[in-house]
């Protein structure tokens, strides 16, 4: 890209002023605060949070109340070498002089001092030089909630006496008093970001004496993209990062194809068609979501470095009256999206303790069901042997086999009872209640293994090379000056000898004629 830092400026929506006053302009709460500023008493925001919070009450809409703005400047690392009182008030007095609004203002450096700025709060509203107050016409009525209501009878509870937290303001009596004018809706504009930028790189750039400080502010009709600041702690921030590494190589390639020959106009273009446009249209079908945003981006990204190739393919190429090149063979362009980078998958999710628990509760269920089968086979056996016994008692004088047959069942029935207690014994052995305990454990852990799994098929997936796409733009060289393959030569060849055989032949017959 070009060369030259992008002017970072960020604007952030204030719904508690008066905290963050207090907070920027704290040292105990700052480690490293160099300068505070503010051209009003304190006091001047709390009546302004006051009064915004009435109006957003009144309003009725739904939200946060945005009480304040704020401007967060980035400054080149140099900067903290000037005097810092001075170096703040220069800033916030540059703002001032252009809106003429409240500021509080606070020079910082970040824990490891690596980056310099300021934090500059300012009131959307301008104060009236005499507050502006409001006369009832008629007595007016307030529910609980503040609203005003047409009757006396929708404050009244059933014995006719007013509710508590209703009110009455009677006529000729102030009921609205404010301090301060609506709000600057140029504040509220993606252009008064846009202008910031402009306002404070020239500010910057007049005060820094390194030429390779000077800032820029990133040209948005540029074929270039530009890359998104990660904030701290942000919990997107692999997004952005994997967001940012391809804005990057686009941002690469746009050099690239600037180095080929591609005019910045063909490039706009290019981006407008392949990058712009698609975000636009998934927006307005899908809302927002950062992979179809990322799948425009690596094919766009594709796109560009074929088109690049089929520049280099060309170049020696001759050209018809339309310009366009005239191709002798076939050209299979590569414009294989451009993949991922590597944080964009991470490490392989593991299945170890997943596998481990299921093979556990595997072998907990296993020991159950042959168990289960002892039993199953014991409860046949007595079974059986109750059958022998009773055919048995219906004859005479086997006194002998039928005491026998007794004691085996006896025998069977100690064994089912003594089975009957490991089953039950083996899932409290294991820190369970019961089989069925044992059973929902199963079922989950298996639940987790097949999760894990898929997100291992998938990442496995993610790791496969991308399957290559290529554009293939065919000959449209006329036939005649195409290449031949090397049978037709051959036979041209032929065709050539036997025709100087003809004419040698026509010519030695013309002199033995003469």
């Amino acid at each position: 890209m070009a060369n030259g830092k992008n002017c970072f400026i960020q604007t952030v929506k204030l719904p508690h002023v008066r905290g963050r006053v207090r907070y920027i302009s704290d040292p105990k709460r700052q480690e490293n605060l160099y300068a505070t500023y503010s051209n009003m008493d304190p006091k001047f925001w709390r009546y302004l949070s006051k009064e915004n919070q009435a109006d957003f009450i009144r309003s009725g809409t739904k939200g946060k109340c945005i009480e304040a703005r704020e401007l967060i400047i980035m400054l080149p690392p140099s900067l903290i070498g000037y005097d810092h009182d001075i170096l703040l008030k220069y800033f916030t007095a540059k703002f001032v002089e252009k809106y003429d609004v409240a500021v509080a203002s606070a020079l910082h450096h970040n824990k490891r001092k690596t980056n310099l700025h300021i934090h500059l709060i300012f009131s959307e509203r301008q104060a009236f030089e005499i507050p502006e107050e409001k006369i009832a016409s008629r007595n007016m009525f307030y529910d609980e909630n503040g609203k005003h209501v047409r009757t006396k009878k929708e404050i009244l509870d059933e014995s006719g006496e007013l509710r508590p937290g209703c009110k009455i303001i009677r006529k000729g009596e102030v009921y609205e008093k404010h301090y301060f004018k609506p709000k600057n809706p140029e504040f509220k504009s993606k252009k008064f970001t846009e202008d910031m930028k402009y306002f404070y790189t020239e500010i910057i750039n007049d005060l820094v004496k390194d030429p390779a400080e000077k800032l820029k502010v990133f040209d948005k009709n540029s074929p270039y993209l530009p890359t998104r600041k990660i904030g701290k702690n942000n919990p997107k921030e692999k997004e952005i990062r994997i967001d940012n590494y391809l804005r990057q190589e686009w941002n690469n390639m746009v050099d690239r194809a600037v180095v080929e020959g591609v005019t910045e106009e063909e490039l706009c273009i290019t981006k407008k068609t392949d990058i712009a446009e698609p975000v636009a249209e998934s927006i307005r079908s899908e809302g927002w979501k950062p992979d179809l945003f990322r799948k425009i981006l690596q094919k766009a990204i594709g796109k560009l470095r074929g088109f690049i190739q089929y520049i280099k393919e060309t170049r020696n190429a001759e050209f018809d009256e339309n310009g366009n090149p005239l191709l002798s063979h076939d050209l299979r362009i590569d414009v294989t999206p451009e993949p991922l980078p590597p944080i964009a998958r991470g490490e392989r999710p593991g299945s170890e303790i997943q596998e481990a628990e299921v093979m556990k509760l595997d072998n907990i269920l296993h020991k159950m069901k042959k168990t289960e089968q002892r039993i199953y086979a014991i409860e046949q056996a007595k079974i059986k042997l109750e059958k022998e016994l009773k055919e048995v008692q219906k004859k005479w004088f086997h006194g002998k086999e039928k005491k026998k047959l007794e004691q085996k069942i006896a025998g069977k029935q100690r064994e089912l009872s003594k089975s009957k207690d490991t089953l039950s014994q083996i899932p409290r052995m294991n820190g369970y209640e019961n089989a069925l305990e044992v059973k929902k454990a199963y079922k989950s852990a298996k639940r987790e293994l097949d999760k894990v799994r898929k997100q291992q098929n998938a990442w496995d997936q993610a790791m496969k090379p991308s399957e290559k796409m290529y554009l293939v733009i065919r000959a449209n060289r006329p036939e005649q000056t195409k290449s031949r393959s090397v049978h037709e030569r051959l036979e041209e060849k032929k065709r050539e000898a036997a025709q100087q055989q003809r004419e040698e032949r026509k010519r030695s017959y013309n002199r033995d004629c003469l």
